[in-house]
């Protein structure tokens, strides 16, 4: 649809900054039924360039409700009977409304979040690539979600977060500027440039360190704790807030005929998929989350990924799903 009113001559509108030939040309505009539409969205671009949500919500209101108090009214003594139901006496409480909302209200919505955050989701099948704009490479693995500030990151710190699990790769930043990955309030990892695995699900959260240095930040009960990884350690939060720290299950390799011997401790089948993806190059990924977290030892010796792969199924009962580029282990 064609509009006869810019963008910007509703912004000087709102702002106060209209002259009486634009003010007239807006409120016809705004008469329409067919524009409702768009000037919410204009309305919300606007408020989110003035920012008058932030830091000052109620000064901001009181300006607001000032100028539109000032406002000039439109002349509708000599109009007929017949005028649409939309004219501008009966539109503008809506126009406060709306704007009030918006001002008072947004800092503590939903809206927020999708303003000021890009979110990254993958389904139970995907996985997606994502470069951020520091250079941190991000692996999200299926089922997982990813919110990244949108217009950027702040100057002292490089904060994600993340729901389910994703491979990092971040960029070391001259200033040594923080790069924080939070999954809940009670856990968050930061790095400095360094490459790690976070698993964050409902059954729990695992840490898994390839390089470099990371600190975990995590609180039980009222107590802030903090533990430091070194590469090849694996840390793993419980649902009851304890956090365990312990070594990938040792890999050995013994000859070509047998290849690798797989010691397996009570080592989750999450942590099983993720050393058969460090020492075969396949990616592995667990359909369930509470799958995940089952558990497995012995010894098994293996020369290629389906071997291993093989053992699992067998062990735990499972089929693989190899209709997308990752296979997926699932119930079966």
């Amino acid at each position: 649809m064609t509009h006869s009113l810019s963008k910007q001559n509703l912004f000087a509108y709102l702002a106060g900054q209209a002259n009486p030939l634009e003010r007239q040309i807006v409120e016809e505009w705004l008469k329409n039924p067919a524009n409702t539409e768009t000037f919410h969205a204009w309305l919300l671009e606007w408020e989110m360039s003035a920012l008058q949500f932030q830091p000052d919500q109620e000064t901001a209101f009181d300006k607001l409700a000032q100028r539109l108090d000032q406002t000039e009214t439109p002349d509708i003594v000599n109009e007929p009977a017949t005028t649409s139901p939309f004219r501008l006496w009966n539109w503008r409480p809506y126009l406060v409304a709306a704007v009030a909302l918006l001002v008072l209200g947004i800092a503590l919505s939903p809206v927020r979040t999708t303003l000021l955050y890009q979110t990254y989701q993958t389904a139970v099948d995907q996985t997606q690539r994502i470069q951020l704009e520091d250079g941190t490479g991000v692996t999200l693995k299926p089922n997982s979600s990813l919110q990244v500030p949108r217009f950027g990151f702040r100057q002292d710190i490089r904060q994600v977060s993340l729901t389910g699990e994703a491979r990092f790769s971040v960029t070391h930043k001259l200033d040594n500027q923080r790069f924080v990955v939070k999954t809940s309030d009670q856990f968050q990892v930061e790095v400095l440039g360094t490459e790690f695995t976070v698993y964050a699900r409902k059954q729990g959260t695992n840490v898994v360190l390839d390089r470099g240095k990371i600190r975990i930040d995590y609180k039980t009960d009222t107590k802030k704790q903090q533990l430091v990884m070194k590469p090849g350690e694996m840390a793993m939060l419980t649902q009851q807030g304890n956090i365990h720290l312990r070594p990938l299950a040792p890999v050995k390799a013994i000859d070509a005929q047998k290849g690798h011997l797989f010691q397996f401790r009570d080592t989750s089948l999450w942590e099983a998929c993720y050393l058969i993806g460090e020492y075969f190059g396949q990616k592995v990924e667990v359909a369930d989350d509470s799958l995940a977290q089952r558990t497995i030892s012995g010894n098994f010796h293996a020369r290629t990924a389906n071997e291993l792969l093989d053992l699992l199924t067998a062990t735990f009962t499972l089929r693989v799903d190899s209709t997308g580029a990752t296979p997926i282990l699932k119930d079966n």
